[in-house]
């Protein structure tokens, strides 16, 4: 009986989604964490769980699933060069903000330093990132760039947060300094131009292989 209820109030949910989304490229929703982990498994693109709401754009663009695919690549090539354990997440694992329970963000990229920590009960909410990134997006990129990183921050495993603009060249990275409280903010706007991850350099000219912007 509890199961058959959870199963129409997901549906329900995913309907409300589905519809809201034909007006509005931000749809947000009040909900329960239940109702989030339920309407999740029946949708076909990442939500978010953002202080008792659903949070999802939809389906995103080409040019950010290309752009997020090539810098999983270039991590790949990184890390390989490495020696530590290292492992690339895609947009299906996701992370719990310790400090705010119920709060669940499903980053583009994710790399996890050494073995992985996951929340109770699950093998895909994973609590110790290394290192996010988060291509952009028009409809999130104020929620991505304001709630989401000061709660990234609270992560105390987290060294390092990269947003993409997929429209523009255009790279933000925030890494934590030795005072762990202190966060450095270096932005890039031109192909010649490297930033750096994990010790390494990766360039701009690399990131935005044959991505073409909209005139």
């Amino acid at each position: 009986m509890i199961k058959n209820k959870a199963m129409v109030i997901a549906k329900n949910l995913k309907e409300t989604i589905l519809t809201e989304l034909n007006t509005q490229q931000l749809v947000r929703i009040p909900a329960s964490e239940e109702e989030f982990f339920a309407v999740a498994e029946e949708l076909p693109f990442k939500i978010e769980y953002h202080q008792n709401e659903i949070v999802t754009m939809g389906l995103a663009s080409y040019w950010h699933e290309k752009i997020t695919a090539t810098f999983i690549g270039l991590l790949f090539q990184l890390f390989n060069l490495q020696k530590e354990d290292f492992d690339i997440l895609g947009s299906n694992s996701g992370v719990q903000i310790p400090k705010f329970e119920g709060g669940y963000y499903m980053p583009d990229v994710m790399v996890v330093k050494g073995n992985p920590a996951f929340k109770e009960k699950s093998r895909a909410i994973i609590i110790n990132p290394y290192i996010i990134v988060e291509v952009l997006s028009p409809a999130t990129k104020a929620f991505d760039l304001s709630e989401k990183l000061s709660e990234y921050k609270l992560m105390s495993s987290l060294q390092q947060v990269i947003y993409i603009n997929p429209e523009k060249v255009s790279v933000s990275t925030f890494i934590r300094s030795e005072n762990p409280n202190t966060w450095i903010n270096q932005d890039f706007y031109s192909l010649e131009d490297a930033l750096s991850v994990a010790n390494s350099s990766i360039s701009l000219a690399d990131i935005y292989h044959k991505i073409k912007f909209e005139e």
